[in-house]
């Protein structure tokens, strides 16, 4: 086995500190001048509170329904190009990107990784873990500063990790499976309760499981029954892939969808039309996104409140269809094994992040 393929290896070890954050898709940047208008071919137009989310969800469903070529790096950055009003270089983001891309190849070639099936994945663990000179000799770290993007909301975007080299447990995954997507290697985007990781075959046989479960927060591979364990995930979820279900590309791309409902409610604190339209589509190609069945019931609720103060509150045709699509919906994730997270849980995990920054301050200090 080469060094390279050997210090993989040797990061398989049990987490002791989990960091959690919200797992609903977003992406942070500085604000910059130039614009890049997304492409669609439809001219279907949604009432919002901005054409630059229209024109973004247009894109992506285009993507999705194989007008467009489907492309998570494009699908990323609208969902941030919307929210930050249309001021951010495309052409930039994309440079940022292939100087990455041509680092992990070199990386590969120098390390003589190409015999190994997983070299990609070999050489973006590095890159994420440990300082080189394509990364600016900075790895990717956790960023305890607001980070469920409470203050700032563009502390969750993706743009921030690549401008920063720091993230939660949202951005840092989807970065990397965006470099992934870049360099042909193949990863998965996987979920936890309120938690992202990566997950890839191991079809070099280096691991004792058949995948290989990548904690970007924490720089730590994991093994599988500590990921259900953790995050107290019971067999149905597995079974009815809303949990540690290995996303496709077409999935990954659709669960931007939510996303970008997600950061339009953020950004205008509503639920409407457009945030209904979003996820709807998402769960045509996604239909266990547990984040967009929720983003639907809140549009439904929403729809149920106007109409209500329309009518003078009285319950009518109307009232009651909504009522019941909500109780589908509802339905539906009891169906999928979903239950909000525990009081307990939400404590264990709570500590586990207050331990886990208290720890890094230290390191700091000294």
């Amino acid at each position: 086995m080469g060094s390279a393929a050997q210090i993989i290896k040797n990061k398989w070890y049990f987490c002791s500190v989990t960091f959690y954050v919200l797992s609903l898709s977003v992406v942070n940047g500085q604000i910059i001048d130039t614009k890049s208008p997304p492409e669609h071919t439809d001219d279907i137009q949604i009432e919002t509170k901005s054409p630059l989310y229209n024109a973004a969800y247009l894109e992506i469903s285009d993507m999705l329904d194989g007008k467009q070529p489907l492309s998570i790096k494009r699908a990323v950055f609208l969902e941030e190009w919307a929210y930050l009003d249309g001021k951010l270089d495309y052409g930039k983001y994309c440079n940022t990107i292939d100087s990455a891309v041509d680092f992990i190849k070199r990386f590969i070639i120098a390390n003589r990784m190409e015999k190994y099936k997983t070299a990609k994945n070999m050489a973006l663990i590095e890159y994420f873990f440990h300082p080189y000179s394509g990364n600016d000799h900075k790895p990717f770290t956790y960023d305890f500063n607001d980070a469920d993007g409470i203050d700032d909301f563009t502390n969750l975007f993706i743009t921030k990790v690549m401008q920063t080299h720091t993230g939660q447990c949202h951005s840092l995954p989807m970065y990397y499976k965006v470099l992934a997507e870049a360099v042909n290697a193949e990863s998965f985007i996987a979920y936890a309760p309120r938690h992202l990781f990566i997950r890839y075959r191991d079809e070099d046989n280096l691991f004792p499981e058949d995948w290989v479960n990548i904690e970007l927060t924490s720089h730590q591979l994991v093994p599988e029954f500590w990921i259900k364990e953790n995050f107290e995930i019971s067999e149905k979820t597995i079974e009815n892939k809303v949990y540690l279900y290995p996303l496709s590309d077409k999935e990954t791309v659709a669960s931007q969808l939510d996303g970008l409902a997600f950061g339009y409610w953020r950004k205008y604190k509503i639920y409407d039309d457009f945030t209904f339209l979003c996820v709807n589509k998402s769960l045509e190609y996604y239909p266990q996104d547990i984040n967009a069945l929720l983003i639907k019931t809140k549009s439904i609720e929403s729809a149920l409140m106007k109409h209500l103060g329309y009518n003078g509150r009285r319950v009518d045709e109307y009232t009651l269809l909504l009522n019941r699509e909500m109780k589908e919906i509802n339905d539906r994730l009891i169906n999928l094994g979903w239950k909000p997270m525990s009081d307990e849980l939400k404590n264990r995990l709570d500590e586990d992040f207050d331990r886990a920054k208290i720890i890094l301050e230290g390191t700091k200090e000294q």
